[in-house]
């Protein structure tokens, strides 16, 4: 039920800027209580549990979806804690897996 994958479209991610960066990727050990309300189109937040991770995605009522693994994360933690806010857009879910991709909320 989890699992993850992330890419930055085929683009090293060093050479993204935090603005530009889009991961596509799956919840890694999603709450199944939680994916019941989710739904293809839902908007996820992109937090930090701490300053070094885990990077999480989360409802708009403030439940932890699941983690967000990327073949990156330092990219990612360090934008995040740089400022740059981050969204994460479901656009799959399938019992326990749900497909994300991550962007920056100012886009």
């Amino acid at each position: 039920m989890s699992g993850s994958s992330g890419t930055s479209f085929g683009v090293s991610s060093k050479s993204i800027s935090c603005e530009d960066l889009i991961i596509r990727t799956q919840l890694a050990s999603p709450d199944p209580d939680v994916l019941v309300d989710i739904h293809a189109g839902d908007v996820l937040y992109v937090k930090l549990l701490n300053a070094t991770g885990p990077i999480q995605a989360i409802t708009m009522d403030g439940r932890v979806a699941g983690a967000i693994l990327t073949s990156n994360p330092t990219q990612l933690i360090n934008c995040i804690s740089a400022g740059t806010e981050y969204q994460a857009k479901v656009f799959s879910i399938n019992g326990g897996d749900c497909q994300i991709t991550v962007y920056c909320a100012a886009r």
